[in-house]
């Protein structure tokens, strides 16, 4: 009876859940309960696989910092919570862009129809722009691709960046040169 009492600090016997030895293990014990945490954080199931991707990276890479291992639950909820947050703020960032970028083209539109005729040119040769860029960026390798899309799509920062994929800000920042360049050649073979 004295385990069934609230506040006891002692926990009953089978309520007592297997101390995780490893991040892969805790990941594997708790892994459908962070799941349901990240899709009640997002309001959706649309991004649990990236929150759970990111939080399974960030508990492998940060299990040394674990002070207990009976710890590693409510750890590894925190982590998720976090993950969840950066994931919306990510897509609220993106959505933002979207909407001023629509606004802006809506706003030119209204100029060009209000001051001048539009005109049918301009539409074809930015659409063939766009055409280039898809087929450009189709024949970079993914990591690249990746990269221009954290950097561009959703306006991360290179202190950013370098988190996420575990190196330094002057290698986010190489690597991103270095793919712009690709990406600049590949534009001047297409137009050339």
């Amino acid at each position: 009876m004295v385990n069934e009492m609230p506040g006891n600090s002692t926990p009953a016997v089978a309520e007592a859940q297997p101390v995780p030895r490893s991040a892969l293990e805790a990941l594997r014990l708790h892994g459908a309960w962070l799941r349901a945490v990240a899709v009640a954080r997002l309001h959706s199931y649309e991004g649990a696989d990236d929150v759970m991707q990111d939080v399974a990276t960030a508990a492998v890479r940060n299990w040394a910092t674990l002070e207990s291992l009976e710890r590693a639950k409510p750890w590894l909820y925190r982590l998720t919570v976090r993950a969840a947050l950066m994931h919306r703020r990510t897509l609220g960032r993106a959505r933002r862009r979207v909407q001023e970028a629509a606004d802006l083209a809506r706003a030119r539109q209204g100029t060009a129809l209000g001051s001048v005729k539009a005109d049918p040119l301009d539409a074809l040769l930015a659409g063939e722009r766009v055409s280039y860029l898809r087929r450009a960026m189709a024949t970079l390798p993914a990591r690249d691709v990746e990269l221009l899309l954290m950097k561009h799509v959703d306006d991360c920062s290179y202190k950013d960046i370098a988190a996420r994929l575990g190196v330094t800000t002057a290698v986010v920042e190489m690597r991103l040169f270095r793919t712009r360049q690709k990406l600049r050649r590949l534009l001047e073979e297409s137009y050339g």
